[in-house]
């Protein structure tokens, strides 16, 4: 289960969640999610590195820091 602070500055109108199988790849799923601060999903067994970025009318934000899903 992930979840994540709004940032503050421009209005979000949703959020991108990158998962890769190492440090800074997003080689498993790049995901939108909408305009929502909580996410589940079923995964197999194993390690995952996880960002979200918002969005808004300009675009993808900067990365979150990298969590580490196990």
């Amino acid at each position: 289960h992930l979840r994540w602070n709004a940032p503050a500055g421009p209005a979000v109108t949703g959020y991108v969640i990158e998962v890769g199988s190492a440090p800074g790849l997003t080689d498993i799923t790049r995901l939108e999610v909408g305009n929502i601060t909580q996410f589940s999903a079923p995964a197999p067994a194993g390690t995952y590195y996880v960002r979200v970025r918002a969005l808004n009318a300009r675009g993808p934000g900067l990365p979150s820091n990298e969590g580490v899903l196990r």
